[in-house]
């Protein structure tokens, strides 16, 4: 039987990621035992670095990294609108869309995130293109996208559910049709909602009711953005505890606006973290905590440790319980698959664990990435 002990480590611990400074013993793929102070046989001195969850990036469009930079001097809807920028670039050479891709999957490992939730536009062709070009890790959770609603048992059978662009992507009467389809699948169902003020402003108008009212209503897995959310949304959200998906680099960059991520935390509402376009940001999660981090601190600048701990969840335990993926967070009998971050330079003489973390972490911390037991390395 395999061991492992790693030790001198400050170790997230189980879902609420508490802190327990000492080691981790390994057995096999499975973590037998965490332990305060120090082991009775040493291992690998991890020298006061950091054991954590892998990073889970709960919003992506990685066929975008096709056209980086795209947003420049464009506004959201010329970007990824209907008739968007965007679309137009993804309809290139199927080679290039592959290479384009793996480019991203490739960064993503490279950068601590082991899974991913795309929205793959392109219906079934779309679906396997993005099959074709993953592996193993990271893990796609892919949610497809079809104007040829004929194909939808096709897809859904291909892929992880369905992955809506807007609520108005298909007529009311059909819509109905289409979620108790993927409801009835026991499948993903997802949407963005409230991503613009436009957008939400004309639902009102139209529907008297928010993007995120008429969304509860089809009793979505999660929603994606909610970046104009009301008081009244995020207190429906959470009495239906349904999570969000904050994106609060690519809502900046696309100038659509900021998350309301410290109301969000107020309410209770559960919430995750993605990138979102490749073509806007990229999937580097260590980079959205901190934007994320900076976005909490101007909303209100007496949020500490706790609310720097609830970014770190939504990065990495709170997407376990909507994806089926093959670990949980750290803590004993659990498959040991986990990030080890060297404590250096950036991180040297925190005051305080979970804000210098989200704060100052980067990719250069990341000293190892475990699989089931096993040191992993980006390309293997």
């Amino acid at each position: 039987m395999g061991k492992l002990v790693l030790y001198n480590a400050t170790i997230l611990e189980g879902e609420e990621l508490d802190e327990a400074r000492g080691y981790l013993v390994v057995r096999d793929d499975v973590i037998e035992k965490i332990g305060v102070g120090m082991p009775r046989n040493r291992g690998v001195d991890l020298k006061r670095g950091f054991v954590l969850p892998p990073f889970v990036n709960a919003h992506t469009h990685v066929a975008d990294s096709i056209a980086k930079e795209l947003y420049l001097k464009k506004t959201q809807p010329e970007v990824v609108g209907p008739r968007g920028a965007k679309f137009r670039a993804l309809k290139g050479p199927k080679s290039q869309l592959i290479r384009a891709i793996r480019s991203v999957l490739l960064d993503m490992l490279c950068t601590g995130t082991l899974a991913h939730c795309d929205f793959r536009e392109g219906g079934l062709a779309g679906v396997r293109v993005l099959q074709k070009a993953g592996g193993a890790l990271p893990k796609s959770v892919i949610l497809g996208r079809s104007s040829k609603w004929a194909e939808l048992s096709r897809l859904l059978r291909a892929c992880d559910g369905l992955g809506l662009p807007s609520l108005d992507a298909i007529r009311a009467r059909a819509l109905k049709e289409v979620v108790r389809e993927v409801l009835g699948a026991n499948k993903i169902l997802a949407m963005h909602a409230a991503e613009t003020a436009e957008a939400n402003a004309a639902s009102i108008r139209v529907t008297k009711k928010s993007e995120v009212r008429r969304a509860l209503e089809l009793h979505p897995s999660f929603v994606v953005h909610a970046t104009w959310a009301s008081e009244d949304d995020l207190v429906a959200l959470h009495r239906a505890d349904t999570p969000v998906v904050f994106c609060a680099r690519a809502n900046s960059l696309l100038g659509v606006g900021v998350p309301p991520i410290r109301r969000a935390l107020g309410y209770g509402v559960r919430f995750c973290l993605g990138t979102d376009n490749v073509a806007v940001s990229q999937p580097d999660m260590f980079s959205e905590l901190s934007f994320a981090w900076a976005c909490l601190r101007r909303a209100d600048s007496r949020v500490g440790g706790e609310e720097a701990r609830a970014l770190l969840r939504a990065a990495t335990v709170e997407p376990l319980k909507i994806f089926d993926l093959p670990w949980s967070a750290v803590q004993e009998g659990a498959r040991a698959t986990f990030l080890a971050l060297s404590r250096r330079n950036n991180l040297l003489d925190l005051t305080e664990t979970y804000a210098g973390l989200v704060n100052r972490a980067r990719a250069g911390n990341l000293r190892a990435i475990f699989v089931n037991g096993k040191r992993f390395k980006p390309s293997d």
